[in-house]
């Protein structure tokens, strides 16, 4: 199937959230391999041991500007993914419009994708656990302490580098998701049109990211300048 209008994607998503009491949504603009950043470009890497020291210099390093941050892995884990650093962590929304953003937000005149995930049953509460140390991959929803996250209704699956496969193993060929996963092509030609759509439903950077940076790439679409 293929998106071209936003009614197309609304009937998709009412589809898709019948089935399931805890439907989450991820757009990008590649096909497949739903793994998260610190996995893209090796999956075959135990990242596991680099990650702990990335987090623990993270802490350590920013710790004047994490003063009102917990401090467990797990949180620590999403705060450092928030700014940047690359993490087992893979984004996604409960709003099904948030992922068509994402999925259509770099404009490219070619075609993107949106994933759904019934998740309920790989839903946890994680955060009394050691995300280094999970026995599969699992999907929370994270503390609502952030403006980005309420704004884009964030939840993350949390990645587990898997020795039985060695190595980690996509969403899409896990055999604890691939049977609630569902893939929707978004037309490249319909991402712009899209986007506009969208804004005048009050989806744009402006309101998914509700900082300074999210204004002036608003202001600068709105006004055509990029």
């Amino acid at each position: 199937m293929t998106i071209n209008t936003l009614n197309d994607f609304i009937a998709w998503t009412l589809e898709n959230q019948s089935k399931s009491k805890l439907m989450l949504f991820r757009g990008q603009s590649v096909k497949g391999n739903l793994l998260p950043s610190i996995a893209r470009q090796n999956p075959k890497y135990d990242s596991t041991q680099l990650e702990r020291t990335m987090l623990d210099q993270f802490r350590l390093m920013g710790a004047s500007l994490l003063l009102d941050i917990e401090k467990s892995q797990l949180e620590l884990l999403i705060v450092a993914q928030h700014f940047g650093l690359k993490t087992r962590l893979l984004d996604w929304s409960s709003n099904p419009l948030v992922s068509l953003y994402f999925a259509c937000s770099d404009e490219k005149d070619e075609d993107a994708f949106v994933y759904s995930l019934g998740a309920e049953t790989i839903a946890q509460d994680i955060f009394d656990k050691d995300p280094f140390s999970l026995p599969r991959t699992r999907i929370f929803q994270p503390p609502m302490n952030n403006p980005r996250i309420i704004a884009q209704q964030g939840w993350f699956t949390v990645h587990k580098y898997a020795n039985a496969s060695d190595g980690f193993v996509p969403l899409e060929r896990n055999k604890d998701t691939k049977d609630y996963l569902e893939e929707v092509k978004i037309s490249g030609s319909a991402k712009k049109d899209l986007l506009k759509t969208l804004a005048g439903h009050g989806i744009s950077s402006h309101t998914l990211f509700p900082d300074l940076n999210g204004l002036t790439q608003h202001l600068n679409k709105v006004h055509a300048l990029s």
